[in-house]
Formats: C-alpha cells, structure tokens, sequence
C-alpha cells in the first residue's frame, strides 16, 4: 500500500513536514504493508488491520536487530497514521492507539552476556526441580530462536546417530549431548499432546494452539528470578547476544551468522551492528548462584 494512500502523504506536507521526514515516514509505512502483505499472502486493507498486525510487525524489526529506539519510530509513524485514517473515518477503531512502546535500553543499564548463559546450561539442566519442558526452552532459546521458531512441527524432528535435526524451514538445529537427551525426553512427552506441534499453549476450553509468547516467558521468567541474573531474559536479548557471541568469540562472519540464524544477509549485518552498540555499555560481571 502507497503511505500516500488516502491522502496521507499530502496531509503531512501541509502540516509543515519536510521532504524527507515525509519520505522517512513512507518507507516506515511501506514496510508494515509489505510485511502485512507476505503475512497474510494477500493486500490488507487499513480497515483490516488489528493490533496484532502491528504487534507482530514490531516484534520482527526487534528480531531483525532494530534497537528500541528505532522500533519505537515505527511505532510513533504507525501512530499518527492510523489515528489520521481514524479521523478520517477510514478505520472505525485505531489499531495503535492501545499499543505501548518498547523499553530503551539506557546506558547504566546491564547488558546480557552470552557466556553467563552458557555457564548456566549445565546446572539448569541438571535442576531436578525442572521440567523438561522448561529445559528444552532454555535450550532451544539459546539456539536464538525467535517466537516464531518454537511452533515446531512433531515431524520436523529427525534423528540422525548422536544427534537430532531440527527443521525449521529457514535453518537446521542440532542438538547433542545432554542438549539432545533434555530436549527428546520433552519430545517424547508432546506426542501425547493432542497436537501436530511439539510446544503448545493451552487456551480456554481446552483450545490447544502452537505455543505464544506468554508460555514461554513464564518459564524465562522463571529461570530469571532462581538464578538470579542481571535482567529479565528475553528471546530477542538472547539472541543478540548470541549474535554477538557468534560474532566476538567464534569470530563468525556476518554471511555465517545469517546462515547459523536463518536470516537474510542484510538482518544478520544489522543484528551484529546492534549487538556491537550494547556491547559497547559497561557491564556489571554477575556470579551465578550453584
């Protein structure tokens, strides 16, 4: 859809926008329709639009490696066009205007380090107070999977000798080791769960559907709080740290890193590009608690 659409584009150059806050808010626009667009298979209509069309739009410039200042730009763009096709009456209820911004990330605050992460793994998963649910999360979290990544088909887990191969679409996940055994062993339990999918979330009356995002950060929170880390953890910040991981330890190239993550060339350029600027903030070392 042309951000111009509905006369838009006009409205901004009479309210005294220049030329390229105009045109910065036509690329923003033109992105959330495109990705609305590949979503749906179909154009949207702005009346169609929901807030979780813009939820989900937001959450994916965060796991492409947008900062929260930019996402939040997005958001703004996002904003003010709605509520002008809102007065318009184009759309009977605003999307956005419900929609909260994103933290930002200040410079005195913590930064989560990759290695803190890998340090926990082996006492998490020898945690006998966890569930291999649980565990198979953290593990696969650590992969850096996104939301989207963790609706796993029962059928796209292979096993192949000492490992196991997990398909999703976009790239391969192995797993081995003790990695392997925590995560077959919740495996084997989701064949009974009544669903194609090997991570679910049960809604009311019973409805099961492939995870969402609650489900899992109940259990992120969790292990957050025993542990006692620096900050909440959250799949996005786990995976930019891994990004960076990747990037400063394994010294991986950016081409490498897309590929690892299943991402576009130019998303994996920008995550490491993000990774590198909270990096860049002073962390406090934490020691983890046996």
């Amino acid at each position: 859809m042309d951000s111009s659409y509905y006369g838009y584009g006009g409205f901004l150059v009479e309210n005294g926008y220049s030329d390229e806050t105009v045109d910065s808010y036509r690329k923003s626009i033109d992105l959330f329709f495109t990705f609305i667009d590949k979503k749906y298979g179909r154009e949207k209509e702005a009346f169609e639009i929901n807030p979780s069309d813009i939820k989900e739009f937001l959450q994916s410039k965060i796991e492409q490696g947008n900062s929260s200042k930019t996402v939040n730009k997005h958001l703004a763009i996002l904003k003010g066009f709605f509520d002008y096709l809102w007065n318009k009456d184009i759309v009977k209820i605003d999307p956005a205007v419900k929609i909260s911004r994103y933290k930002v990330i200040e410079k005195n605050e913590k930064v989560l380090d990759y290695s803190i992460l890998l340090e926990l793994l082996p006492k998490l998963l020898n945690n006998p107070d966890y569930t291999a649910l649980r565990k198979s999360i953290f593990i696969l979290a650590l992969k850096g999977l996104r939301v989207s990544d963790f609706q796993i088909l029962k059928d796209s887990v292979i096993e192949k000798g000492n490992s196991i191969h997990i398909d999703l679409k976009k790239r391969i996940v192995v797993l081995s080791g003790d990695e392997k055994s925590y995560f077959m062993e919740y495996y084997y339990e989701s064949l009974f769960n009544g669903s194609d999918y090997v991570f679910i979330t049960k809604k009311h009356k019973e409805n099961i559907v492939p995870i969402e995002i609650m489900s899992i950060y109940t259990h992120l929170n969790a292990i957050s709080n025993e542990y006692r880390l620096p900050q909440k953890l959250s799949l996005n910040d786990i995976r930019t740290s891994y990004a960076y991981y990747l990037h400063a330890n394994k010294k991986y190239s950016v081409q490498k890193i897309s590929e690892t993550l299943g991402i576009e060339l130019d998303s994996a350029a920008q995550l490491v590009k993000n990774s590198i600027e909270r990096h860049k903030i002073v962390k406090e070392k934490v020691e983890l608690i046996d």
